[in-house]
């Protein structure tokens, strides 16, 4: 079995007096799209935030790429490496919001181009050539001088993904990224992320997606009350799941789907 690129060790994050994630540990392997489905507030988006440190644990560990984040002192309470090795390891995280968070004066192929240029240092010329070898693979090649308030949901989420493409990440992280989306255009988005998948890019995925979990995730996890109740291969979850809350669950979404 290969070495976890991503490796989550029981961590634990409260909001003040609200536990929002209890005991989490987690493995996601180089190559693996990882789904974490389950009902709304039960520390989905919480765990992927603090993957790449827009949240911070209170105690447990997050290694990526054989670096730590953050790991347990001897009283069992986080301590983050320090900012400079903080932010290159979330440098190799790409992060997929539901809202999209473009730069809206921006042109697409700007939005995607900029951060390598001005955060990595890389070359603009070969930034924006591979900008707009990111739009073509995301289907948006005749976009690049549009700008964000001229594209549909569906384009703006798929401008998101080359975005954080260009990053060039060891993991993709997407955050329910079909959820603001009518669901005529989700298809839009889901074919891209399917896409991803068959090329081996790494994702985890928090989605409330099921055909997307069952047809596209080589793991999923379920989640409830900020603990991961069930993990499994995908064929495992949906069609012999074992957890009660998971079951009950799934007969909620599956008829709603």
């Amino acid at each position: 079995m290969s070495e976890a690129l991503l490796k989550i060790e029981n961590i634990h994050k409260r909001f003040s007096n609200t536990v929002a994630l209890s005991g989490v540990s987690l493995d996601v392997k180089e190559g693996e799209t990882v789904a974490i489905i389950g009902p709304s507030g039960s520390g989905k988006s919480t765990m992927l935030r603090c993957v790449n440190a827009l949240e911070r644990i209170q105690s447990g560990s997050i290694c990526l790429a054989g670096e730590y984040l953050v790991k347990n002192n001897a009283k069992s309470e986080a301590v983050y490496a320090d900012e400079r090795t903080v932010r290159k390891i979330c440098s190799n995280t790409g992060m997929v919001f539901q809202s999209f968070n473009l730069f809206p004066h921006f042109t697409c192929l700007k939005n995607i181009w900029y951060s390598p240029v001005h955060v990595k240092k890389e070359n603009r010329e070969e930034a924006e050539a591979e900008a707009r070898r990111l739009l073509e693979l995301v289907g948006l090649s005749n976009k690049a001088d549009a700008f964000p308030g001229q594209l549909s949901g569906g384009q703006k989420q798929r401008v998101a993904i080359a975005r954080g493409l260009a990053m060039k990440p060891k993991i993709m992280l997407f955050d329910e990224p079909t959820s603001a989306l009518d669901p005529e255009i989700t298809g839009e988005v889901l074919h891209v992320m399917r896409s991803l998948a068959e090329t081996n890019t790494t994702m985890l995925v928090v989605t409330h997606e099921m055909g997307f979990a069952k047809e596209v995730a080589n793991r999923v996890c379920f989640m409830d009350k900020g603990q991961i109740l069930e993990e499994g291969k995908s064929e495992e979850i949906f069609e012999d799941p074992k957890n009660p809350r998971l079951k009950e669950f799934l007969s909620k979404m599956l008829t709603v789907n």
